[in-house]
């Protein structure tokens, strides 16, 4: 199996694992010659090996950009597709690996959004990792710049550990890069302390005619009708990037079913995800797989937490920037 395989066979495997990849998340890229092939934009990695989901992009470019210290780079495909790279092609650039991996994988950023996340709280974390930590920096060519300084121009770092938003792995095989996926993945597990709830019999119908009926997916109801998760959705929403992409600013907890038809009825744009205290997440008929996808990593991570546990969010000023980033509106309209 060649390379071009082997990581389309991995991308696959990976994507369909929902502790590993949640929808158009996460972003994967190999090394050949002076190319660099990298995940499209609003792609989902499940489909790697049905789709085509990689863009090629000119490497020597982006590497003499990167040594200039020029993160604003714009990425060059080698060849017309109507495909755009990932908004995180540049962190692909800069490991020296033949294969780099970028993940939200659950384990990992559950931990990730504690306020106590250092590498020092770790220290029987493999050492052979050379792991670095990454403040949170909006993604991009910021994130780029952040992250280039941490390296040292060797590939002895294979693990970078990015603040409310995910892990960067490097390698140059795929079986490398499960091997250390997997060991993280074991060694910040958490317990999932989760509690039964049934689904609501109900269906909210507002004057417009528009409905919103009981997530399919169980296990989200819970996060309507437990008191710690109720809290977390009212302090604790804006954890990572991708979830305040693909579900906003913020969410929409009513008081009771009349509490949210009486404000609903009066929005000219309807949410897609609302929240009914002690009765259960309600979607409309037309939300999308993406957001579906967003919100039950959104519940892994919430669920892993203990009532020790101190979150980070991102800040107001983190918030709108990705809101109104067209890069970022672009990504959401193409991953359905």
């Amino acid at each position: 199996m060649n390379l071009h395989e082997s990581v389309r066979q991995f991308c696959s495997e990976i994507g369909k694992d929902p502790l590993l990849v949640q929808g158009a998340g996460g972003n994967v890229s190999w090394k050949e010659n002076d190319v660099l092939w990298i995940k499209a934009s609003g792609t989902w990695l499940a489909d790697a090996g049905d789709k085509d989901i990689f863009v090629p992009v000119n490497l020597g470019h982006l590497t003499t950009a990167l040594k200039s210290l020029d993160y604003g780079v714009v990425p060059q495909t080698v060849e017309s597709t109507p495909l755009k790279p990932s908004i995180e092609t540049l962190l692909h650039a800069l490991m020296p690996h033949r294969i780099v991996v970028h993940l939200h994988a659950i384990e990992v950023l559950a931990h990730l959004v504690r306020k106590d996340f250092e590498l020092i709280n770790y220290p029987t974390l493999d050492k052979t990792l050379n792991a670095r930590t990454v403040e949170y920096c909006k993604p991009g060519a910021e994130l780029a710049e952040a992250v280039a300084n941490q390296l040292d121009d060797t590939s002895s770092t294979r693990v970078v550990f990015l603040k409310n938003h995910g892990v960067i792995i490097g390698g140059d095989s795929t079986d490398e890069i499960s091997e250390i996926l997997e060991y993280l993945s074991n060694f910040f597990f958490s317990p999932a302390i989760s509690s039964r709830h049934r689904c609501p019999e109900t269906t909210i119908r507002l004057i417009n005619g528009a409905e919103f009926h009981p997530i399919t997916d169980v296990r989200l109801h819970e996060l309507a009708s437990t008191p710690k998760l109720i809290q977390h959705l009212k302090t604790s929403w804006a954890l990572y990037p991708d979830h305040i992409v693909f579900l906003g600013a913020h969410p929409y907890v009513y008081e009771s079913i009349e509490h949210a038809q009486n404000n609903l009825d009066r929005h000219e744009h309807l949410p897609d995800i609302i929240f009914i205290k002690d009765l259960g997440v309600f979607v409309i008929e037309t939300v999308s797989k993406a957001k579906i996808a967003q919100l039950e990593c959104y519940y892994d991570i919430i669920i892993r937490q203990t009532c020790h546990s101190k979150l980070t969010t991102l800040t107001n000023a983190q918030i709108s920037e990705l809101i109104d980033w067209d890069a970022e509106k672009y990504r959401m309209r193409f991953a359905k």
